[in-house]
């Protein structure tokens, strides 16, 4: 879908960041002279995203500050200034850029997300976030946080995606095993049935133990592939209990049905500050319920706080 990037009027939600003010998700700047390359990365940095509306001051109305619009330059040339600040970061920023209010006085708004690939800096290292309405400097805590921070929501990416497709070879393994034994039963049946007829006639015993020999040895062979097949998939997954870690998704689903009822339990979990007993057969040690109750917060925070992308209206 392509989206309109220049707009005769205001949108909508131009209009809104007028009368909000400056704040942690909007900025403004008189003229492109005023947009830095640390202003895309402090927005880039913060957990939203951001806007930032060029050709724009901030005003008092009487009673709070609001937007005014000046207008600026928006030629292809201005566009191109803007795009090198966003390439000139460290990692380069992806930013959308749109026209409007073409119809008298100009402006640019630019719709910078909350990067993939932060922390982002600029060209010269410095580190900034967009937070209490201003753009202030990330100290080493907080960048090392950023970094933990996208490396967990990695893991756990990679956490469901392995669970999910040992979830799937389980149960194939399970219709496997079922289909195996029965075949099984059936052979079992056959000699059964074999041994009876022993019984009954003396006659030809050796062709009939041969018969029973071939059934028993294939028997065993189709045990054998069962016992390849487990161990090739718990092999090619890399991990070694694959009921165990049935068991810990278990946990960790039961644990989201508990914070849904509870939000100060909720809150708790997304800090680290709750606990739970385990007294089942698995011995759980503390950093498997550390990392049982922070996927299962981080992705009940993810549910309620999905990332949107921007579609554009008049």
């Amino acid at each position: 879908m392509k989206i309109k990037q220049t707009f005769k009027t205001l949108t909508k939600i131009t209009k809104d960041f007028l009368k909000s003010g400056e704040n942690e998700k909007v900025d403004y700047k008189r003229d492109l002279k005023g947009l830095k390359s640390e202003d895309l990365v402090a927005f880039a940095n913060s957990d939203n995203g951001g806007t930032i509306l060029i050709g724009v001051d901030e005003k008092s109305n009487g009673k709070t500050q609001v937007g005014e619009i000046y207008g600026c330059d928006t030629s292809d040339k201005s566009r191109l200034v803007i795009m090198s600040k966003a390439l000139a970061c460290i990692p380069p920023i992806s930013l959308s850029i749109f026209i409007e209010n073409t119809n008298e006085k100009p402006i640019f708004r630019l719709e910078i997300p909350s990067g993939i690939q932060k922390p982002h800096c600029t060209s010269g290292g410095t580190y900034k976030i967009r937070k209490d309405g201003r753009n202030s400097v990330l100290t080493p805590n907080e960048i090392l946080d950023i970094y933990l921070i996208k490396e967990a929501k990695k893991f756990n990416k990679q956490f469901k995606k392995a669970t999910k497709n040992l979830v799937e070879n389980i149960d194939n393994v399970t219709s496997t095993i079922d289909f195996m034994q029965s075949n099984i039963s059936s052979k079992v049946e056959n000699i059964s049935n074999l041994l009876e007829w022993t019984e009954s006639s003396a006659s030809d015993t050796n062709s009939t133990v041969d018969t029973i020999d071939s059934y028993v040895r294939t028997i065993l062979k189709e045990q054998r592939n069962i016992d390849i097949r487990v161990e090739s998939i718990i092999e090619h997954n890399e991990i070694k209990d694959p009921v165990r870690l049935r068991y810990m998704s278990k946990v960790a689903e039961n644990l989201i049905g508990e914070y849904e009822k509870d939000e100060e339990l909720f809150q708790k979990a997304l800090k680290g500050e709750i606990s739970f007993e385990d007294d089942s057969k698995w011995n759980l040690t503390d950093e498997d319920k550390k990392l049982i109750i922070q996927r299962s917060a981080e992705f009940l925070n993810e549910k309620r706080n999905p990332k949107k992308d921007t579609d554009e209206e008049e």
